[in-house]
């Protein structure tokens, strides 16, 4: 990109800039790298308009990495639950107590200000240092996350994803110098100039995918402005070079666009390759005679590590009998009454799950019910736990577990 493209990106993004509860009305003003880490952390794989009530009740909440290092697992997922990929949420919690421990004087907690210290922490990769980086501490430093990946895709015609195992001939330069020394039109017209450029010293190299996408943002973000071109292509990508309809004709890098100009934006960038897995199972809500619902944690097919209803594969159209997988929960003698409630349906990364939900009466009180013992020793240990059934709805995190109880109570 030339400094009049970046000129015309920081100008589009001042008059288009979106009012977000965690940008500050001053675009140039240096950010909380606190809320730069949560908000980026929170819109991986998650929309802006769902994060953003997510992100005001967070920081009202937990307003800075002390009170957030002070709080407990349980009450993180309460503030995260319906976002999904709960391992987001633990590790904010585990990078928020070593940030704590960090302290060397009583003043405030502070993130780190280097890519490879902030990388160490748990969750925070590539992508999420940049970000905080750049936008808060207005380092010369790149990020790149799926907009930025479809805007060079299109910029560069890219033929491939930054995920894209091994590794590919890097022509890409080449191809562009090309362009610029003859006029071409057709793939054969450029094919031959780039053999000629070739004939006179110009070589491919072989890279990997990632690194030629983060080569065009490392270009980018080369800058005082690291910060404004950063934001401004994420926003660009949101709401303009979308994945579909893309408003070309509005954006301001469309007159170096090479797909737009060769009409070819709809190819660009080559779809991914995404495995769909099907998971039918079971939901067990177990209730004692004295209203209390049991819940695990770990030893479970999903939401290992947290609070969740037991869960297990069955078939489809099971007859509506004690399953003896239920077995590993409960004695079948301590069992009153059994209900099929529904069942429904849910995503959990790549698992596209459904599930029948069974209410489990027992005839027995939560003390005397005769649960199997934790498998401490198994490689995904059970812990057994009653919930107050009143407060059931607010004790369970993952939006899995309120899918089955809501069937239920």
């Amino acid at each position: 990109m030339t400094p009049d493209s970046l000129k015309r990106l920081r100008e589009w993004f001042r008059a288009n800039a979106a009012e977000l509860p965690w940008r500050p009305a001053d675009l140039d003003a240096p950010r909380d790298p606190y809320a730069v880490w949560i908000s980026e952390t929170m819109l991986q794989q998650t929309q802006v308009s769902t994060v953003r009530d997510y992100f005001i009740r967070w920081m009202k909440q937990f307003p800075n990495v002390e009170t957030l290092a002070q709080a407990e697992e349980a009450e993180v997922f309460k503030y995260w639950q319906g976002l999904g990929y709960y391992s987001r949420a633990r590790n904010i919690l585990k990078t928020a107590k070593i940030v704590a421990g960090l302290r060397q004087s009583k003043g405030p907690c502070k993130m780190p200000e280097t890519r490879k210290e902030l990388e160490a922490l748990p969750g925070i990769g590539a992508y999420t240092a940049g970000a905080i980086l750049s936008l808060a501490y207005h380092q010369r430093e790149a990020i790149l996350d799926g907009n930025l990946v479809r805007i060079f895709s299109r910029l560069y015609e890219l033929d491939f994803l930054p995920t894209d195992k091994g590794k590919i001939i890097d022509c890409h330069a080449s191809l562009q110098e090309a362009r610029n020394d003859v006029q071409v039109s057709t793939a054969r017209e450029l094919a031959h100039a780039l053999e000629k450029r070739s004939s006179h010293g110009t070589k491919c190299n072989d890279v990997r995918a990632s690194e030629i996408y983060w080569e065009y943002a490392r270009k980018v973000a080369d800058s005082p402005k690291a910060y404004m071109h950063n934001e401004a292509l994420m926003e660009l990508g949101r709401t303009v070079c979308k994945t579909k309809s893309p408003l070309c004709e509005t954006c301001p890098l469309h007159k170096e666009c090479r797909a737009f100009l060769d009409g070819r934006t709809a190819e660009f960038p080559p779809a991914k390759k995404r495995t769909e897995k099907s998971w039918h199972g079971t939901v067990l809500v177990i209730e004692s005679a004295d209203e209390k619902i049991l819940a695990v944690n770990g030893g479970q097919k999903f939401l290992d590590k947290q609070l969740a209803l037991p869960h297990f594969e069955s078939a489809r159209h099971a007859t509506v009998a004690l399953p003896a997988k239920a077995e590993d929960y409960i004695n079948a003698d301590d069992v009153e009454s059994l209900k099929h409630c529904g069942t429904f349906r849910h995503s959990i990364t790549v698992h596209k799950i459904e599930c029948d939900v069974l209410h489990v009466q027992l005839s027995t009180k939560a003390k005397s019910a005769h649960l199997p013992k934790p498998t401490a020793n198994s490689d995904k240990p059970t812990v057994f736990e009653w919930i107050e059934k009143a407060k059931a709805l607010e004790t369970f995190a993952n939006s899995f577990s309120l899918k089955a109880l809501k069937k239920c109570l």
